[in-house]
C-alpha cells in the first residue's frame, strides 16, 4: 500500500530517536506539521537535521518513537510506500554516473 502524502492533514514525529552505535544522533524529537505549513530545520552541523529528514523519508530506521501521517503510522513502511521524496544537496551521490546515464 502506498500513502498519498499530498493529501495529508498532519505529519507528526512522536518522540523520535536515532542512535548510531553508542552515539545518540536524535533524541526524543516531537513535532507536528499541519497541512499548508512551511517549516525549516535549522541548526549547526551534526545536530540531526539530515537524520530527521532521512527518518521521515524512510532511508534510516528510527531507534525510538514513531512517524505518523494523520492516523497512519508510516515508520514501518518502506520508503517507496510513504509518498515522500527527498532531493539531496550533494550531486555526487553516484559519482560514477553522468547526467546521460
Amino acid at each position: 500500500m502506498t500513502i498519498n502524502a499530498a493529501s495529508f492533514r498532519e505529519l507528526r514525529l512522536d518522540h523520535l530517536s536515532r542512535d548510531f552505535g553508542t552515539h545518540n544522533a536524535l533524541k526524543d524529537v516531537s513535532l507536528t506539521i499541519g497541512k499548508g505549513e512551511f517549516i525549516a530545520l535549522l541548526g549547526p552541523s551534526g545536530c540531526g537535521k539530515s537524520t530527521t529528514l532521512n527518518l521521515i523519508a524512510g532511508l534510516l530506521p528510527a531507534t525510538g518513537g514513531g512517524i505518523w501521517l494523520d492516523d497512519k503510522r508510516i515508520d514501518p513502511l518502506r520508503p517507496e510506500e510513504r509518498g515522500f521524496g527527498m532531493v539531496f544537496q550533494n550531486y555526487a551521490l553516484f559519482p560514477h554516473m553522468t547526467v546521460n546515464k
